[in-house]
């Protein structure tokens, strides 16, 4: 199965360290987060940086220049955790749906700020559209093929893999709508808890 990026030897999928943004994507981040895409300006982020606004549109072009920027960044990181989390289970199908599933936890609590902007992708141009869909579409191609892999090997009792797969990464985004780092429940104890439930839901049953 093939993904988006090599990712380094040795790499711990389930440690999640600071994004290394430049500082005109994280002062971009925090105004999308306070203020919204629209609300945001280009002059604000450049004051609060300290540049001029030619100065930060030669780096990114404009606004939507820097969504995508934001956008890719997101993807490379969850597709660091991904790729290394299914390589991680070796040839193990449950394990690496199993894995994979964690890694989507991990991603909408640890990179929540980033996460949140996964559906402002429809602000973007026809081109950066494009660019950003391969790497976001991916992640149902791979889960849905993990179903497939398992219904195959009889571990698993799917009747619609992709609808399943579909279903699983709306549960997962729902993360977003309710998780606050202030509340009770670590980040990894939320992705095992959605684990466990999506293991449920396509898992074959006993024999009777």
């Amino acid at each position: 199965m093939t993904t988006v990026d090599q990712t380094p030897t040795g790499f711990d999928w389930r440690i999640y360290s600071d994004v290394p943004l430049p500082p005109i994507l994280a002062a971009a981040l925090t105004y999308f987060q306070e203020e919204g895409y629209h609300g945001t300006t280009v002059r604000n982020i450049a004051t609060k940086v300290g540049l001029t606004m030619p100065t930060l549109y030669y780096h990114f072009g404009n606004k939507e220049g820097i969504l995508f920027a934001l956008l890719d960044a997101a993807m490379d990181d969850f597709w660091a955790h991904g790729d290394a989390c299914l390589e991680d289970a070796a040839g193990d199908t449950q394990k690496r749906f199993e894995n994979f599933i964690t890694s989507l936890g991990l991603h909408y609590t640890h990179r929540r700020d980033l996460a949140m902007l996964h559906d402002e992708f429809r602000f973007l141009g026809p081109d950066f559209r494009a660019k950003y869909l391969v790497k976001r579409n991916l992640v149902a191609e791979v889960l849905e093929t993990l179903i497939k892999d398992g219904n195959n090997e009889g571990i698993f009792s799917v009747e619609d893999p992709h609808l399943t797969a579909l279903a699983l990464l709306g549960m997962l985004g729902g993360i977003l709508d309710w998780y606050r780092s202030t509340g009770p429940l670590s980040p990894a104890e939320i992705a095992d808890h959605y684990t466990r439930y999506a293991i449920r839901l396509v898992l074959k049953p006993p024999a009777a």
